[in-house]
C-alpha cells in the first residue's frame, strides 16, 4: 500500500525524531552510564502500562510528578491518556534531555535537576497525587537510591502513587519504603528488553504499615 505524500511526511517526520532521540539518549548513557542505565527508549507499550496506572478519576485534580523522563516517552503516553499538562512536573537530570523535554512539550513544567534534590525546586510543602518514575535504581549506588527514593516518600501525598518500572523481572524494587503496598505488578514483553512495572501506594496516616499486626 502506497502512502499519500501527507501521510509519508508525517512517517518520515516520526522516525526522524525517533532517531535523533535514540541518538541523545546513546550520547547520555556515554557520558553518565550510571544515571541512564537504558540504552532504547521505553517503548509505546511499556509507556502506556506506566501510564495506565492512574485512573481517569485520579487524574481529575491534584499534580503529578514523573522523575527521569529521558526523552519523554512516558510523558507524552500521560498526555495521550488525559493528563492535563499544567499539572505536570517532569524532573530529568540531564540539561541536553531537559532541553529537549522542554521543546517537546512546552505546556510541561520540565525542572533540570537530581530527583533527590526536586523539593529544592518545587518547595518542601508540595505533594504530588503521583510520582511516575524511569530512574534505573539497581544501577544507581545505593546511597543515591535511598536518596531519592526518601524524596519521592516525601513529595507523595497519603494515599499517593508510586510507578516504576524495571529491567529485573524477578526480585523486589530496592529502596521501596516498608510502609509501601505493591498493588500491581505487570510483565511488559513488548520493550527492548522486557520490564516490569510495580505500582505502590503511600498509605494513608491511619493505615498499618506493611507487615505490621493490628490487634
Amino acid at each position: 500500500m502506497r502512502l499519500a505524500p501527507r501521510d509519508l511526511n508525517a512517517f518520515v517526520r516520526r522516525n526522524r525524531l525517533r532517531v535523533e532521540r535514540q541518538l541523545l539518549l546513546i550520547r547520555e548513557l556515554i557520558r553518565e552510564p550510571r544515571d541512564m542505565g537504558m540504552l532504547f527508549p521505553s517503548s509505546s507499550a511499556l509507556a502506556d502500562e506506566m501510564a495506565g496506572a492512574l485512573s481517569p478519576h485520579m487524574m481529575r485534580s491534584g499534580a503529578f510528578i514523573e522523575i527521569g523522563a529521558g526523552t519523554g516517552p512516558v510523558t507524552e503516553a500521560l498526555l495521550r491518556r488525559g493528563l492535563p499538562p499544567e499539572r505536570m512536573i517532569v524532573v530529568e537530570k540531564s540539561p541536553v534531555l531537559a532541553d529537549c523535554l522542554s521543546k517537546s512539550f512546552p505546556n510541561v513544567r520540565v525542572l533540570c535537576c537530581g530527583a533527590e534534590e526536586m523539593r529544592d525546586y518545587i518547595g518542601g510543602s508540595f505533594r504530588a497525587r503521583a510520582v511516575i518514575s524511569s530512574l534505573p535504581f539497581r544501577s544507581l549506588p545505593a546511597e543515591a537510591g535511598s536518596s531519592i527514593m526518601s524524596e519521592i516518600e516525601a513529595v507523595l501525598e497519603p494515599g499517593g502513587l508510586y510507578v516504576q518500572f524495571t529491567y529485573a523481572l524477578i526480585g523486589e524494587m530496592p529502596h521501596v519504603p516498608p510502609i509501601f503496598r505493591k498493588v500491581r505488578s505487570r510483565f511488559v514483553m513488548y520493550n527492548i528488553p522486557p520490564a516490569k512495572v510495580e505500582v505502590f501506594r503511600k498509605p494513608k496516616w491511619r493505615e498499618a504499615p506493611r507487615d505490621c499486626e493490628v490487634g
